[in-house]
């Protein structure tokens, strides 16, 4: 396999450096703010669901890592362009270690959000044709983003634009963004089904959860479609702003999902509730055992909690005050 870099126009202009750099420097502050957020959260993670079950641990953990080799290797390729190579326009124009953090590990991430989707549709709907679509368009756009991250190796220049790579390019980030949509209308589908059978607080839950669905799901999806439509139709480095924090929208909204299952809601008494446990059975002062049975296949579950030093109910039915409740660690869709 060839390795080549394509040289660089020799015409080019003080607007044409600022067109390149700037998105790049803003592209790397964006993903180094984006992995604060997300470290954050894997530690509000850490610190609520120490009980979690160990594949939830094994998955939330391998997505930071990952997130931080990004990182890391995108940090590498600016150290290049603004650093080690300070005023060289052919240093500008060489994408370094880019094959390796835009396509590859952002595809590798994004495919493991998306599947673990599938799997959460599949456990809340038994639908297996969504649930294997989602699997087979998370699939190909890995297989577009592998294909990329070749093409980039062998011409490693910001100039490059040979059929394959585009080609590549528009199955990586149009499988993706197809991938959230359906991910996202089939979610908030399923959530507004079971909206119409609760009441009261937990009608108020479906009602976030759906807001968080679509949020997240359109999120990333406008992301990936930004990232085509500049690569295609703009000849500068805009494309590498939403290209580079792809990953860490996928990341992030992955923990939004683990880290929201600690719904809170403010009554009048200042009090929050948390949903229910393992079991099914839990439930804050006032709501209905039936409620939360009609409800249970369509949300996540912990255990719930009065902040004012109520009463709650544990899943042997007995009685527990504020100080002597556990987080419940959460089973979905069980």
């Amino acid at each position: 396999m060839v390795h080549v870099i394509t040289p660089p126009p020799t015409d080019v202009s003080r607007n044409n450096i600022i067109w390149l750099a700037g998105p790049r420097l803003i592209g790397i502050l964006f993903n180094w703010s984006l992995l604060g957020v997300l470290t954050t959260q894997v530690y509000i993670y850490y610190l609520n669901f120490p009980k979690d079950l160990k594949w939830h641990k094994v998955l939330v953990y391998i997505v930071y890592l990952l997130d931080w080799a990004q990182t890391c290797s995108a940090t590498y390729d600016a150290f290049h362009w603004f650093v080690y190579g300070w005023g060289s326009i052919d240093a500008l124009y060489d994408l370094y270690s880019t094959f390796l953090n835009v396509p590859i590990l952002s595809s590798v991430i994004a495919a493991i959000v998306q599947a673990f989707f599938a799997w959460r549709i599949w456990r809340l709907t038994q639908s297996r044709i969504i649930s294997i679509l989602i699997i087979l368009l998370a699939l190909l756009q890995l297989g577009g983003g592998i294909a990329v991250g070749i093409f980039v190796w062998r011409d490693s220049s910001e100039v490059a634009r040979s059929d394959g790579l585009v080609s590549a390019v528009g199955v990586r980030l149009a499988g993706s963004a197809f991938a959230d949509t359906v991910i996202a209308i089939s979610m908030t589908y399923f959530l507004l089904r079971s909206k119409s059978q609760v009441m009261g607080h937990m009608n108020n839950v479906v009602t976030r959860l759906i807001r968080l669905t679509i949020e997240t799901g359109t999120m990333t999806a406008i992301a990936a479609i930004v990232d085509l439509v500049f690569f295609l139709k703009a000849t500068n480095g805009l494309h590498q702003v939403s290209g580079v924090i792809l990953c860490k929208l996928y990341s992030n909204s992955l923990l939004v999902l683990f880290n929201n299952r600690m719904i809170v809601t403010s009554s009048k008494k200042d009090q929050t509730h948390f949903l229910s446990n393992s079991s099914g059975t839990n439930t804050s002062e006032g709501e209905s055992s039936r409620e939360l049975e009609t409800f249970k296949a369509a949300v996540p579950r912990v255990s719930t909690l009065d902040l004012d030093g109520g009463i709650s109910v544990s899943t042997k039915g007995e009685w527990r005050s504020r100080s002597q409740i556990e987080a419940i660690p959460l089973d979905d869709f069980t």
